[in-house]
């Protein structure tokens, strides 16, 4: 073999073994891109995900109804009020006749109502909890009561023997019933009332104000428009009160 064409071999396979090694430099960088691309898409992907989302809450709650709280609590025709309508000072509750808590505040609440009279103007809205079986129906039961003008006799009924229906795994509707005998309802109207969408709806918007107002449980009060903590009893409540009542225009009590 001449020494050229030994060289011309030895070259060869030199370059053949550059091509190879380019060929795996260029499969690995297409490797590499690949992945890399992969990755990015992901990135990418999730980055529209999230400006998706966010995109989709600030369009929820720019769609969304801004209510002002003092529109939420302004007393309407068909609120259940104590009170006079033309008080200085407003409290409103927020209440589940289910709810032990609120059955504890019932008498104290009962009794301030009575103590300032003419002062205070007391409203009492619906917000019945999901998880209390018989909330719904004792609202109902409740403001059936109502219909018939008997709304405070219901009520006070219901929280008086909270104990013997609250925390039931059913509803019962049977136990309200008796208490509408009790109270002298006409169970004729009183079973059309309790089956009537209407009052669904008019408890309804009593929560949905409620949650509008992102209530978290009951009682919740608010005292002339300013959601209060819960009193620890009836002085705190009592205190609170006379000093809203010091702070209001006396002119527009009657």
């Amino acid at each position: 073999m001449e020494p050229n064409e030994q060289n011309n071999q030895i070259l060869t396979k030199r370059e053949r073994k550059e091509l190879r090694q380019q060929e795996k430099a260029k499969e690995e960088q297409v490797r590499e891109r690949s992945k890399a691309v992969k990755k990015w898409t992901k990135r990418f992907a999730i980055i529209l995900i999230i400006a998706g989302s966010i995109g989709g809450i600030f369009w929820y709650v720019s769609g969304r109804p801004v209510v002002p709280t003092s529109e939420l609590l302004t007393a309407v025709a068909d609120d259940w009020t104590k009170g006079n309508k033309n008080a200085p000072v407003t409290v409103v509750e927020y209440l589940d006749f289910e709810c032990e808590a609120c059955g504890a505040y019932y008498p104290v609440v009962k009794r301030l109502a009575e103590e300032f009279g003419n002062e205070v103007r007391f409203i009492n809205r619906y917000f019945p909890l999901p998880g209390h079986k018989n909330s719904m129906t004792s609202a109902l039961a409740v403001e059936a009561a109502g219909r018939q003008g008997k709304y405070w006799e219901m009520h006070n009924i219901v929280f008086e023997n909270q104990r013997d229906w609250g925390e039931k795994q059913a509803p019962d509707p049977k136990i309200f019933e008796n208490y509408a005998r009790q109270i002298g309802l006409g169970m004729d109207q009183y079973g059309k009332d309790i089956a009537s969408q209407e009052l669904k709806d008019r408890i309804e918007r009593d929560r949905g104000s409620g949650q509008k107002l992102n209530l978290q449980g009951t009682p919740s009060f608010f005292l002339n428009g300013e959601k209060i903590e819960n009193p620890r009893g009836y002085e705190d409540f009592k205190t609170l009160i006379q000093s809203a009542i010091s702070k209001a225009p006396k002119s527009t009590t009657r």
